[in-house]
């Protein structure tokens, strides 16, 4: 009888300790917003070409559409402006560089967002022509590791985008 004891309680501690390690294995596999963030530079072909295969605006309703929001049009035009005031002081942050003497650089910029807030695809295009592309892939990383961190603050019931030209003061 004691063998049987020592046996089950053996046994009860390996089924305890698999299930203890499942739960770990599990939690440690859980995506971050760092996984989730893609970046795509209208000027990389490559990256245009994906981004355009993946056909965003067909499941992602543009929020600063005033028909797609009607009566909180304002409330998104100042999610849209915060956050690009949140973008410009994080590049301000990182001592970044447009690397020309244009006084303001011009992008056109396509966010897309899961019903919470939380970015899932960054698309822009910048309009300065003479702005390296070394340039565009430091602001690149640099949106990257923004939208990696940073929600939009307004929520939705389903995913949704907002896009439009914004300009950055060239200081």
């Amino acid at each position: 009888m004691t063998n049987q004891k020592y046996f089950n309680s053996k046994y009860m501690y390996r089924i305890l300790l698999l299930l203890l390690s499942l739960f770990i294995l599990n939690a440690c596999s859980q995506s971050t917003p760092t996984d989730t963030v893609s970046v795509y530079n209208f000027h990389d072909k490559e990256q245009l070409e994906a981004y355009t295969a993946l056909n965003l605006d067909d499941t992602h309703p543009n929020l600063l559409n005033p028909q797609v929001s009607q009566d909180e049009i304002s409330k998104v035009i100042g999610t849209w402006s915060d956050l690009h005031q949140r973008v410009g002081k994080h590049l301000a942050e990182h001592n970044f560089s447009w690397g020309v003497e244009d006084s303001s650089i011009a992008i056109v910029q396509k966010i897309y967002f899961k019903p919470d807030g939380e970015v899932t695809h960054y698309f822009f295009n910048v309009l300065n022509k003479s702005v390296s592309k070394k340039k565009k892939e430091e602001f690149s990383n640099l949106l990257k590791s923004f939208a990696s961190e940073n929600k939009i603050n307004i929520t939705r019931e389903e995913q949704f985008a907002q896009c439009g030209k914004t300009r950055y003061m060239n200081l």
